[in-house]
């Protein structure tokens, strides 16, 4: 088994910015650690100021070192993601790493903001409203990367472009979420 540490073992990420989506716990929070262990200047992104603040304390409990910060991102709202994206381009002179990690799973029937299906919205345009606004910063700051995390849960159902919304089949969540992994 590889761990985080045992990939980044020997990497200098001084000088570097690296934003991850969802990192208050989980994989992201796990990412974040290792990243900001390494030297990076990490950026989580949080639902709330309390979650970001919260863990970003337990990043610096574990990496006292480390350089952390949070911003407040609802990828369920694409108001959110371009206020954001805005504080991102105006609030860091680059940006070398995007994680797109944040996701739900298996919720129940909701839209998003802008009406879209919670899993089609959170996890799919969220997230690529928040790369293509981000693409002018990570283009200067070449060379950049952009990693997304994804889900075998594709293989359960297949994606519904006639009825992305399920406005006309019943809803079942682990559907909804395999028809987005």
């Amino acid at each position: 088994m590889t761990t985080t540490t045992d990939v980044l073992s020997g990497a200098d990420l001084r000088g570097r910015t690296m934003l991850v989506t969802g990192a208050t716990t989980g994989i992201g929070w796990e990412t974040a650690r290792a990243l900001g262990a390494a030297g990076a200047s990490v950026v989580i992104t949080a639902r709330t100021d309390a979650k970001g603040e919260a863990a970003v304390a337990a990043l610096r409990e574990v990496v006292p070192a480390g350089q952390f910060s949070a911003e407040v991102l609802e990828l369920g709202s694409l108001r959110s993601v371009r206020s954001f994206t805005d504080r991102v381009a105006s609030g860091h002179g680059r940006l070398d790493v995007l994680i797109a990690n944040a996701g739900i799973m298996a919720v129940p029937f909701g839209l998003t903001d802008d009406g879209f299906e919670l899993h089609f919205g959170t996890n799919h345009l969220g997230h690529f409203v928040l790369v293509g606004r981000l693409l002018p910063l990570l283009a200067a700051s070449a060379p950049a990367r952009v990693v997304v995390l994804s889900s075998a849960g594709h293989r359960m159902s297949d994606v519904g472009w006639d009825d992305p919304n399920y406005a006309r089949r019943e809803y079942a969540k682990m559907e909804a979420y395999s028809r987005r992994a």
